[in-house]
């Protein structure tokens, strides 16, 4: 004898508590397949010659990849510059646009780990090659000025300004939005910018001898992310992780523990029907 019950309202099923990842809209995106390694960002600050280690694994990471952009680059302002003087220095400082913005994409996407395409870094890389340029331009002619003011006010305007091309491409601002942000963020960490450079000075001092340039040159091309970690470091530090490029999610609220299903109304229920 079988038994039914008409009418029986369907249970609710219980929402999905599982994230549905959005990109985040105008922030350098890193593609589905990137491999990831561990993030070169310290926790805090380890000094300016600490902070090498910290570079030579963001520098790793894409070290193909950045020994490519730049022997291209070397390779075409030496073409440039023998075939088209004196007009070929000017293309060579336009085309350093495009290297600027390829290497800053590249040595933040080192310290965050992830290996990147040379496809995925050049389209990008071109997107901000005409704001890099304008950039270039204004943090170059403050830096004059600056040092033309009695050259103190260069001690403390430039240290300002030196993460303004990290925050453009990797937040895809604006020139005057990067140029802002890199001074309002870099506040009480002048003496970390003037560190990594006295650091940076002290490994091309090794270039004086012979037998040091090649140790000079592997200990610069390593410590290059130095100001990739700074920029990363300072940005955690704030409360406002810069690593836009990972993606966030969102995901629907679950319901609470003590979840009842709605009511229905009463409505009389039919007699059992034996069959």
């Amino acid at each position: 004898m079988d038994q039914t019950l008409p009418g029986t309202p369907p249970q609710p099923q219980p929402a999905s508590t599982a994230p549905t990842p959005i990109p985040t809209p105008g922030a350098y995106q890193v593609p589905p397949s990137a491999v990831s390694a561990p993030p070169a960002a310290p926790t805090s600050w380890p000094g300016a010659f600490g902070v090498y280690k910290h570079s030579k694994q963001a520098v790793t990471v894409n070290i193909g990849l950045l020994i490519v952009f730049w022997l291209i680059f070397i390779a075409i302002s030496i073409v440039l510059d023998m075939a088209l003087k004196p007009y070929g220095s000017i293309l060579a400082i336009i085309l350093e646009g495009l290297m600027l913005a390829a290497t800053v994409l590249l040595l933040i996407e080192g310290v965050r780990g992830h290996h990147v395409s040379f496809g995925n870094i050049l389209g990008k890389a071109v997107g901000l090659w005409l704001k890099m340029i304008g950039l270039y331009i204004l943090v170059g002619l403050t830096t004059v000025l600056s040092i033309l003011l009695l050259i103190i006010p260069f001690f403390f305007v430039y240290p300002r300004l030196v993460l303004a091309f990290y925050f453009l491409a990797d937040k895809n601002m604006g020139v005057i939005e990067a140029y802002k942000a890199s001074w309002n963020n870099t506040k009480g960490h002048i003496g970390k910018v003037w560190g990594i450079i006295g650091a940076s000075i002290a490994m091309a001092l090794l270039s004086i001898t012979i037998i040091g340039i090649p140790f000079s040159i592997y200990f610069l091309i390593m410590y290059s992310a130095a100001f990739a970690v700074l920029y990363e470091f300072i940005n955690t530090a704030s409360g406002t992780p810069a690593q836009a490029a990972t993606p966030t999610s969102t995901a629907a609220p679950a319901p609470p523990s003590s979840f009842v299903p709605p009511q229905t109304p009463n409505t009389p229920v039919p007699p059992l029907v034996n069959s």
